[in-house]
């Protein structure tokens, strides 16, 4: 929404707010604060609307900032992203209103003013984190992060990385937002380790990362045709050996797959690069038949003594496994999940027959083979897996 009046009426405002523009400040109409990125941690005058009283349906989801589109009302918006005790005052009479209390009708009938956060408060901003961190590598910091380096964090990605999917797989949005952040943490932290030593920061991850994308969307950002995700994914290994090129680096399709994949993802992700340049078969009935013949080459190796049986096994058992991703694959399914679920599964089902165990009053450790199976064929059949 234009300013009402001229400049000096803003000016006016300002005054009326005590607030100086040389240190900062955020101008933003009370409709349309769901479309303007305003951060919490710059002072924020509300215009009030043309219309004093909220409107009945929200603005429609595409004007509306990515990432605050949760909240239909201001009012609730700003809870978001402030403390409830946080105040706001009312620019005409001086009224002082906590954020947890306004109204949306509040909100459109008058000009606000809500003071900045502390950079350590701005906790929904994306400035806030970095502030955060910036402060626990400070001298008077604290001792554990003073001493991190990129190598030392590098088990905390993996593992963060793992009880974010285990959170997928659980199926919690809770537990998901959650563990999204402690992941974005490791982000945060690279960064902050970079920025101290002149590097990079976060605004260099941000750009980087934002400008990949476009580029290898030009489906999306360009003029770029392409009608099925087979086809995006042709356009974007293309893309990814161009870049290669153009840095001097190997352009090979198989060189930036990360050497710390676990085996299974990294098979999977050399089987649909080879695909998308056409290295594939026909059908599955090809990869079916490659299963059955890498099984009985292990099956045969099987045979084989001494230190040259154990490295044709290895060998044939790798084969085997590479045959099973490309299966996988075919079967649009992901082996490292399945391979997840048959452990888990695994796991739970002994707890059931341990507890079957004890309910009979059987010594399970003192079982044969045989007993235990009989067990274990008793919970599989109670059709929980």
């Amino acid at each position: 929404m234009p300013v009402r009046g001229p400049a000096t009426a803003l000016d006016a405002l300002l005054a009326s707010a005590g607030l100086d523009p040389r240190a900062g400040v955020q101008v933003v109409a009370v409709d349309r604060l769901g479309s303007i990125p305003f951060d919490p941690g710059l002072a924020l005058v509300l215009l009030r609307a043309e219309t004093d009283a909220p409107p009945v349906s929200p603005e429609p989801a595409r004007t509306l900032l990515p990432g605050r589109h949760r909240e239909a009302g201001t009012s609730r918006l700003l809870a978001r992203l402030y403390p409830a005790g946080h105040p706001a005052r009312r620019l005409a009479d001086g009224g002082v209103v906590t954020i947890g209390d306004l109204t949306d009708s509040m909100l459109f009938a008058d000009d606000w003013f809500v003071p900045p956060l502390e950079l350590v408060e701005n906790l929904a901003s994306p400035h806030g984190m970095a502030a955060i961190s910036a402060r626990l590598r400070a001298p008077d910091g604290c001792p554990w992060d003073r001493k991190q380096t990129h190598a030392s964090l590098r088990p905390f990605v993996l593992e963060e990385a793992y009880e974010t999917v285990d959170a997928i797989e659980r199926g919690g949005a809770a537990d998901l937002a959650e563990e999204l952040g402690d992941l974005f943490l490791q982000v945060v932290l690279h960064a902050q380790l970079a920025a101290e030593e002149g590097t990079f920061d976060l605004v260099d991850v941000y750009r980087t990362l934002g400008a990949k994308i476009v580029r290898r969307h030009p489906h999306v950002f360009g003029d770029v045709e392409a009608s099925s995700a087979e086809e995006v994914i042709r356009n974007w290994e293309a893309i990814k050996a161009s870049e290669r090129s153009d840095a001097g680096r190997d352009p090979s399709a198989f060189t930036g797959i990360a050497r710390a994949l676990p085996a299974l993802p990294a098979s999977r992700e050399i089987q649909e690069r080879a695909s998308s340049m056409g290295w594939d078969w026909e059908a599955i009935e090809g990869v079916w038949e490659k299963v059955r013949e890498e099984l009985e080459e292990l099956h045969a190796a099987g045979e084989l003594h001494g230190d040259e049986g154990r490295d044709a096994r290895l060998h044939e058992l790798g084969d085997l496994l590479f045959a099973v991703v490309n299966l996988a694959r075919w079967m649009k399914l992901d082996p490292e999940e399945a391979l997840r679920t048959a452990n888990r599964r695994w796991i739970e089902r002994y707890g059931r027959v341990e507890e079957l165990a004890a309910r009979r009053g059987v010594d399970l450790a003192a079982l044969d083979l045989a007993g235990k199976d009989e067990l274990w064929d008793a919970v599989k059949h109670q059709g929980r897996g």
